[in-house]
C-alpha cells in the first residue's frame, strides 16, 4: 500500500492569508512522501502553486532562510532521525509558516508483534500496523493507526535473532481536541535468554497532561542498555490517566494512538 504523506500538521496548497491589511502571508509548502519510515532512503516532493514563489529547505533541523537551498527536484533523505523543515519566500509577501518532518530510517528486523486489542473503530491494518513501515500521517481516521482507550497497552516485540538493543523508538499522535494524548509512563522489558523471565530494562514518563491544543505525530525515544542481548521484549505503555482541567474530557482516560514501533 503506497502512502500519500503529509506533514504532521495542516497543509494549505497555493493560497494566500490575510496577516495585516495590505499584507499577505504565503501559506506553507505540500510535501508528498510514501511514508516518514523508510529502509534506505525517502523521496520527498515539494509543492506551491504561487508564481514567483520559492521554496527553501534545510536537513539540519534549522528554520528555513533565503540562504538555504531552494527547492529543484525531489529531496533524498538517507539519514536516520532527519528533520526536513521547507519555507515558502516570495517578493512582496510574508514567509510561510515554516513545515517540520521527521523521517526514520528502520530499525532491526522484527519478526512478530502482539499486543492488547485495539478500539474496534481504531484497528489499523491488524497486527502488522506497527511494522509496516508506514505512518506519520496526523489523522487519527487514517488507517495507519491503532487506537487503544484503556489504562495499559501492552506490546511484545519478538525480533528475527538476538539482538544487542540500544533504543526504542515508539510513534505516536497527539490530538488534544479529540482526546487523544501522550503517553504519561512507558516501561520495557527484556527476556533473560537462559532464565526465560522478563527483566525491567527502561522506564519514561512523559508530561502527557500538558496543554498546548497541538496536533502532531510524536516519536517516542527511549536509550536502553545497548549491552543486553535478547530477541524478546514488552512493552508497557500506560496512556493518560485523567485528562486534565480546562479539557472537556477532564477526568477521564485519554486515547492512545500508535502507527510504528522501531529497534535500534
Amino acid at each position: 500500500m503506497k502512502q500519500a504523506g503529509l506533514s504532521c500538521g495542516l497543509v494549505v496548497f497555493g493560497l494566500l492569508f490575510a496577516k495585516a491589511q495590505d499584507t499577505f502571508q504565503l501559506a506553507p509548502p505540500f510535501l508528498k512522501y510514501p511514508s516518514v519510515f523508510f529502509e534506505k532512503k525517502v523521496s520527498v516532493n515539494l509543492k506551491f502553486a504561487q508564481p514567483g514563489t520559492r521554496i527553501h529547505y534545510t536537513t539540519n533541523g534549522e528554520t528555513p532562510g533565503k540562504n538555504d537551498p531552494v527547492y529543484a527536484r525531489p529531496i533524498k533523505i538517507k539519514k536516520n532521525f532527519t528533520i526536513l523543515k521547507a519555507k515558502v519566500f516570495g517578493d512582496g509577501f510574508l514567509p510561510s509558516e515554516t513545515v517540520e518532518v521527521t523521517f526514520y530510517k528502520r530499525g532491526l528486523p522484527i519478526e512478530q508483534v502482539i499486543h492488547d486489542q485495539p478500539d474496534d473503530r481504531y484497528r489499523g491494518a491488524g497486527y502488522a500496523t506497527l511494522t509496516d513501515g508506514l505512518g506519520g500521517i496526523a489523522d487519527h481516521s487514517h488507517p495507519t493507526w491503532l487506537g487503544f482507550r484503556q489504562d495499559k497497552v501492552t506490546i511484545e516485540v519478538r525480533l528475527e535473532k538476538p539482538q544487542k538493543i540500544r533504543q526504542l523508538l515508539l510513534h505516536v499522535l497527539k490530538n488534544q481536541g479529540a482526546w487523544i494524548f501522550l503517553p504519561q509512563r512507558v516501561e520495557v522489558f527484556y527476556q533473560n535468554p537462559d532464565t526465560k523471565q522478563f527483566v525491567w530494562m527502561g522506564t519514561k514518563v512523559l508530561d502527557a497532561a500538558k496543554m498546548d491544543g497541538n496536533t502532531a505525530c510524536q516519536a517516542i525515544l527511549m536509550p536502553l542498555d545497548g549491552k543486553i542481548k535478547t530477541d524478546r521484549l514488552v512493552v508497557k505503555i500506560y496512556p493518560l490517566a485523567q485528562i486534565p482541567e480546562g479539557h472537556p474530557g477532564k477526568g477521564t482516560l485519554g486515547w492512545l494512538f500508535l502507527d510504528e514501533i522501531n529497534l535500534y
